[in-house]
């Protein structure tokens, strides 16, 4: 998804409701970390920001506050949830079991065309090496089409929330030349599981690679 333009909600997102317009621009801002953890919610200058009265913007940021990905501060104040590593190890056991029914389930019903998907993500991790935050993004893309693939909205759903309060931890994913050579075979593990249908592959797979992400991003705190 391309980031939004600061003066207007994404394109992509003018046809829906305005508290639906707020609530993807705020949950793709914390996902970018155009928001920071602990950063304070400017009403007022969302408002503006997108064009709306803060009445949508309240009604997005409650929304938010169930997922946690904001929370609320002594005072009222909201802002964006920070995370310790010892929340960050409770999400990636919730996550790695998660990923592991997605997978299996992909496995079953995936189409051609989502594999054909998956195999050009994997050409544009491959030839994006050298751009660390550009591969985090992919990473995040490659996992959302497991996610599509998978055929159960609520798993898919719940999975994209889990994954962008996990990036709340702010370390970068890809900062290592080896991490990013052991990331790209790991996907390439998974696409070839999914691409031969076989949901025990798919397991097999996956769990290796969100355990490894998740050795790594916790090395890192």
């Amino acid at each position: 998804m391309k980031k939004p333009k600061h003066s207007e909600p994404a394109k992509s997102s003018q046809n829906m409701p305005l508290t639906e317009q707020a609530l993807v621009y705020l949950r793709d801002a914390i996902r970018t970390g155009k928001l920071n953890p602990g950063q304070e919610i400017d009403y007022a200058g969302l408002a503006q920001e997108l064009s709306m009265s803060r009445t949508p913007i309240r009604e997005s940021v409650r929304q938010l506050l169930t997922e946690g990905l904001l929370e609320l501060m002594p005072g009222r104040t909201v802002c964006v949830t920070q995370v310790s590593s010892e929340e960050a190890e409770s999400f990636y056991q919730v996550l790695h079991d998660l990923e592991i029914a997605a997978a299996r389930a992909a496995a079953v019903h995936i189409s051609d065309l989502e594999i054909k998907m998956l195999k050009a993500n994997l050409s544009i991790f491959n030839d994006s090496k050298n751009e660390p935050e550009k591969l985090s993004q992919i990473d995040s893309q490659f996992h959302n089409l497991i996610y599509g693939a998978c055929n159960n909205k609520y798993l898919s759903q719940t999975l994209k929330v889990l994954r962008i309060r996990i990036g709340l931890l702010k370390v970068q994913s890809f900062d290592k030349p080896a991490r990013i050579k052991s990331a790209y075979r790991e996907h390439m593990e998974i696409f070839k599981a999914l691409k031969s249908h076989d949901p025990n592959l798919a397991e097999k797979a996956i769990s290796k690679h969100i355990s490894n992400a998740r050795k790594y991003r916790l090395s890192l705190l």
